[in-house]
């Protein structure tokens, strides 16, 4: 017995200074490799990191609209819009594919936890993150300004935070177009179909993440970057509420680089071991994109917006802090000239 403790104190100690846990929640070692597609058994997972991309390029192509009309007076509109993500079973596990076993479930980075006696039966799971297998809903809030002037509208969003703890750096930009092409035949439809209009939207976000997890030294950063083109419907059927619906197309990367290694206290002397490259790319959810919203207007300038996005998975829209001025007022359709 007192040799059996031996080894296990052995095999525990080993997997701390290689970076490796005991079966039960990854090492931050474990989870940072899969960026790196050179190092054998914990490295090159992208899918063990898909979904950070998945659920962030969903958020970064939401709220490029809040009307399908654009209006041909001048007008200016500011807000703070978000995405609210749930975090679904589908972020939890992946399909690995093994030369042997063939596909088969494991864990992602959201993924759940294994037992930890399974260290000493050969269990060489690489499980989830603790800290982001907590998290119930995935979210990024961002500051975002337009204006609009003879049917046209250019729409711009950023975000930046200094260096914070393990962030070293957080920065957002994005552009945004729209079109509406309502004024060229609504005045022909009749009566109730003139609160009908259909817009071309395209959004574009850029953002870097910098990361250094606690006992160590360097940065992982992920570059990422986002498209979106949608065509949106709407109707009006009263002044101050619209209904929009819209399809389109998006897509969404993450490229990986910077240089990591894990500090090693041995004897009171940190020891820099187990050198990280991350140099991986990731896709997210590209493809197909649909979504339905209803914008209000309430006064002059409030004007919140609420709606559902479904692009590979669901997500709620809100801008409910959102304001949008005119400045003058447009003709009728049925009077337009």
């Amino acid at each position: 017995m007192k040799k059996l403790a031996i080894i296990a104190t052995f095999i525990l100690g080993t997997s701390a200074i290689f970076g490796m846990d005991e079966k039960g929640w990854a090492s931050t070692y474990e989870s940072m490799s899969a960026f790196d597609s050179k190092i054998p058994e914990f490295g090159n997972r992208p899918g063990y990191v898909k979904p950070i991309i998945d659920n962030l390029g969903n958020v970064l192509n939401s709220n490029w609209y809040v009307s399908a009309s654009v209006p041909q007076s001048f007008a200016f509109e500011v807000g703070l819009p978000f995405s609210i993500i749930p975090i679904g079973d589908d972020d939890h596990t992946y399909t690995e594919n093994d030369p042997f076993l063939g596909p088969y479930r494991t864990p992602t980075i959201f993924g759940t936890h294994g037992n930890p006696a399974d260290t000493l039966t050969g269990d060489e799971t690489i499980y989830g993150n603790e800290t982001l297998n907590g998290l119930g809903v995935f979210t990024y809030p961002y500051l975002q300004a337009g204006a609009s002037f003879y049917h046209a509208r250019i729409v711009f969003r950023g975000m930046f935070l200094p260096s914070i703890s393990e962030l070293r750096k957080f920065n957002l930009f994005g552009f945004g177009l729209q079109y509406s092409f309502g004024h060229f035949f609504r005045h022909q439809l009749p009566p109730a179909a003139q609160p009908l209009d259909v817009s071309l939207v395209f959004g574009y976000n850029t953002s870097g993440i910098g990361y250094r997890p606690d006992k160590f030294s360097g940065e992982l950063d992920l570059d990422v970057s986002t498209t979106n083109i949608s065509l949106v419907i709407g109707y009006k059927p009263v002044s101050f509420f619209e209904v929009m619906m819209s399809l389109g197309y998006q897509s969404a990367e993450m490229k990986s680089s910077g240089y990591l290694y894990e500090n090693v206290n041995i004897n009171g002397i940190d020891i820099p071991t187990n050198e990280i490259r991350p140099d991986i790319t990731v896709k997210g959810n590209n493809g197909f994109r649909f979504s339905l919203a209803a914008a209000f207007q309430f006064g002059k300038s409030f004007h919140p917006v609420i709606g559902y996005d479904y692009a590979g998975k669901s997500s709620f829209t809100t801008n409910v802090l959102y304001f949008k001025q005119q400045f003058g007022e447009d003709k009728a359709p049925d009077t337009a000239k």
